[in-house]
């Protein structure tokens, strides 16, 4: 998360500037230092191929978005059951989406809603603790891993199939290291509550999904080098 000295300790230098991040919609890029085999670098909006890899803003008006309600696959249900840092099913967090969105909602109002009110409500500064939904939503502050914990609960209490990635966003001339979250609609689609957007603009790169997966980025942290090839608005 950008913004104290440790991420910009750990943040990569960008081999050229990107302006307007939010209004590309394809970035493209090589990178060296780390090996991307124990990375998730293919899949979604995201395509690796030949050492390139190519980020793509995705749609956001299928159709499964602009129902109300949508029927979960077995595979999908998993991603809507709480966890024990996602207290998804937790009278508190259930009573805060009830007030956040309403039952005549499509999914994708719901879903930006909830980025909305994410964005709005929680104080943006670091703090020194394991990401713990239910008490993010009664302290209202933390940092990127803060809003992407809350967010995700949020959304499963809301119906919408939600994980958590990480990876690095570019920010006036470097990568930092940061996690964002993705919703089900179908196809997976980006979501930052930290900076209120979904889609998640293109500078976001994933490089995992899934909390358990952040202690990987161990592995990339200091190492990684990124040469941007091109971008496309």
């Amino acid at each position: 998360m950008p913004g104290t000295d440790i991420a910009a300790f750990a943040s990569i230098p960008s081999s050229r500037r990107i302006r307007s991040g939010s209004q590309l919609t394809e970035l493209r890029l090589t990178f060296a230092g780390v090996d991307e085999r124990a990375l998730f670098l293919e899949g979604d909006r995201q395509s690796f191929r030949d050492g390139v890899l190519i980020i793509r803003k995705e749609p956001v008006s299928g159709p499964l978005s602009q129902r109300q309600g949508q029927k979960v696959s077995e595979e999908m249900k998993k991603y809507l059951e709480p966890a024990p840092f996602i207290q998804s099913n937790h009278p508190e967090i259930q009573a805060k989406v009830k007030e956040i969105i309403s039952p005549s909602d499509t999914m994708m109002v719901k879903a930006r809603k909830l980025v909305e009110w994410v964005y709005q409500n929680l104080e943006k500064r670091p703090v020194l603790s394991v990401p713990n939904a239910l008490e993010i939503l009664r302290n209202r502050v933390g940092d990127c891993n803060e809003h992407a914990v809350l967010l995700m609960a949020l959304a499963r209490a809301a119906g919408i199939p939600a994980q958590m990635e990480a990876g690095i966003v570019y920010q006036r001339g470097r990568f930092y290291y940061h996690a964002w979250n993705v919703f089900y609609f179908g196809a997976w689609v980006t979501a930052d509550a930290t900076v209120g957007q979904l889609p998640a603009d293109v500078t976001h790169i994933r490089l995992v999904r899934g909390m358990e997966r952040q202690i990987d980025l161990m592995r990339v942290i200091g190492r990684m080098k990124i040469n941007i090839e091109g971008y496309s608005r």
